[in-house]
């Protein structure tokens, strides 16, 4: 069995906590407490540690999925998960300017400590007015292969999004 780690990490409420449990294929485990301060403005609850699921996207792989907190206090864990990691996953809501400015911080945070491959997935697509991949990309001064658009709610299509996307970046091999 292959087993392959990949971060999945975003600004707050961007849809990391929504994707781990859609694509879990085992028991997911969620380390959400009350959120506070502007955060409960925006949920009820936010992850304070790390998301984990596990799921099975081809045979003879594992795809180990750890979700970082989107709040900075707790930026000492985006690290800690990072270890050991073949690939991160930045989610961002496209229809939310704060979470677009934040996922600035975020993605320069990792860039900053990791060579990992990365895949930029824009969230919430469905809401007009909603921040494009190709915006993104300009935004963050990447190229525009390396992002995409992602409905964390519908499991396959983020399943073989993940696995296309990762196996050609090389972070994910099916052997």
């Amino acid at each position: 069995m292959n087993i392959v780690k990949l971060v999945v990490t975003e600004p707050v409420n961007a849809g990391k906590t929504t994707l781990i449990r859609s694509l879990g294929d085992v028991l997911v485990i969620c380390t959400n407490e009350m959120a506070t301060d502007k955060v409960g403005a925006l949920k009820e609850h936010t992850t304070v540690a790390m998301d984990h699921g596990i799921c099975y996207p081809a045979e003879g792989l594992a795809l180990h999925l750890y979700g970082t907190p989107g709040q900075r206090r707790f930026d000492f864990m985006w690290e800690i998960l990072a270890v050991g990691a073949s690939a991160v996953l930045f989610l961002v809501d496209g229809s939310d300017e704060q979470s677009q400015q934040e996922l600035k911080y975020i993605y320069n945070h990792f860039g900053e400590r990791t060579d990992l491959p990365a895949l930029v997935a824009v969230t919430r697509q469905d809401i007009a007015g909603s921040m494009q991949p190709a915006e993104v990309a300009t935004m963050l001064g990447i190229s525009v292969e390396h992002v995409v658009s992602m409905d964390p709610r519908h499991s396959a299509s983020s399943k073989a999004l993940l696995l296309s996307r990762f196996t050609a970046a090389g972070a994910i091999s099916r052997s």
